[in-house]
């Protein structure tokens, strides 16, 4: 496996990503074992997909808890390798406490999760209704959070575990709006879609604080196309729902969805 040819279709930023990935990939050919990642992003799983893809010998298997997961786990394994959910190392948590004088949201349920020190790829969708909170966690973490995490914001909480047949995912709430801009530049729609200034969004981008697609883009013209799903750290996220044309005084009229 040709490591500079394949560094070669990916972003600096990326790289150490890629590296570990590479390793993964010769490791499971050379022992034909399977090799289980901690939680990825689509960004992530995408990359594995495409360097597993290049070996002959490999198959892959993403996990996240439920059919329309974000992020998830992913098994590296030879090509004849019987998938078993147990193999993913996935544990699922039923947050049991409430305050009607407190309005908790997603930020919160991760705040809590990253004050009691589980890094981000310990855990995977936080999945937050009016009537569920739950998390998706990986089992050989469980035990400490199910011990550590006893409050959410200043809520007393406990942790319940349940089976993965009792997850519950909440519907997606998305606010479609209609915008007239200048360009499909990311910072002309995003500095809209998230009430900044074109000067602040562009501080926000270049900083690294943006992304397109799960993937961090740091150029202020970068084109958006249909479809494209933009988040900005801290404000939330949004995807471009279509391109309705150039109106009468030659701007563009465009369709967001942006989820609440």
């Amino acid at each position: 496996m040709s490591h500079d040819h394949i560094m070669h279709h990916y972003r600096k930023e990326e790289q150490p990503f890629v590296e570990r990935v590479i390793e993964w990939v010769e490791r499971a050919e050379k022992t034909h074992t399977s090799i289980r990642t901690d939680f990825v992003d689509p960004r992530q799983k995408q990359i594995i997909q495409n360097i597993v893809n290049s070996s002959m010998d490999l198959t892959m298997f993403f996990d996240g808890g439920y059919t329309e997961a974000e992020r998830g786990r992913v098994l590296i394994a030879p090509y004849y390798f019987s998938y078993d959910p147990k193999e993913m190392g996935l544990t699922f948590f039923k947050v049991i406490g409430e305050n009607k004088f407190t309005t908790l949201t997603h930020r919160d349920y991760m705040g809590a999760l990253l004050n009691i020190g589980i890094k981000r790829e310990k855990f995977g969708d936080i999945l937050v209704s009016d009537t569920d909170k739950q998390y998706i966690v990986a089992s050989e973490v469980a035990d400490y959070i199910r011990m550590q995490l006893t409050h959410v914001g200043r809520v007393p909480v406990r942790l319940e575990e349940i089976a993965r047949e009792n997850v519950k995912p909440p519907i997606q709430q998305i606010e479609e709006m209609f915008l007239t801009v200048s360009s499909l530049r990311v910072d002309a729609i995003s500095s809209d879609v998230f009430r900044l200034s074109r000067t602040k969004i562009s501080e926000w981008i270049k900083g690294k604080h943006l992304k397109v697609n799960w993937q961090i883009i740091d150029q202020t013209d970068y084109k958006l196309q249909v479809g494209d799903i933009v988040s900005l750290n801290g404000f939330g996220r949004f995807k471009f729902l279509e391109d309705e044309g150039i109106t009468k005084k030659g701007r563009i009229r465009v369709k967001i969805g942006r989820w609440s």
